[in-house]
């Protein structure tokens, strides 16, 4: 099992679970994911904090920028400016457990989660 947790949010891998092995959670929240679901999410956090890392220089101190990205049951959403940003995404899924979710780090937190999820 691998556990990284801090305030405002929460990753735990344990594959022995079975089907839903990994709980990612925030402030009052969590959900369970299963490894494609995990291994998709990852993928777009990835593809995210690249897509602001190349404009983030380019920002003015007061403009915000607005990324969103939609693939395999994932609706992304990255909300930033210079100084930092926030994630919000939206699980959609049909079969074959017709589950959804939304889930949300805040600026003050997701440079800490994005840092876990590269260690992990």
């Amino acid at each position: 099992m691998i556990k990284k947790e801090g305030p405002g949010w929460r990753l735990i891998r344990d594959p022995s679970r079975g089907h839903f092995s990994t709980l990612i959670g925030g402030e009052n929240w969590a959900i369970e994911l299963t490894d494609s679901e995990w291994d998709s999410f990852v993928q777009l956090v990835f593809d995210l904090h690249q897509q602001y890392i190349d404009v983030q220089d380019q920002l003015m101190g007061d403009e915000d920028i607005t990324i969103e990205i939609e693939r395999s049951n994932w609706l992304a959403i990255l909300k930033g400016d210079r100084y930092g940003l926030s994630l919000k995404f939206i699980l959609s899924q049909s079969e074959p457990f017709h589950r959804g979710a939304e889930i949300f780090w805040p600026k003050n937190v997701t440079k800490f989660l994005i840092n876990a999820i590269k260690e992990m």
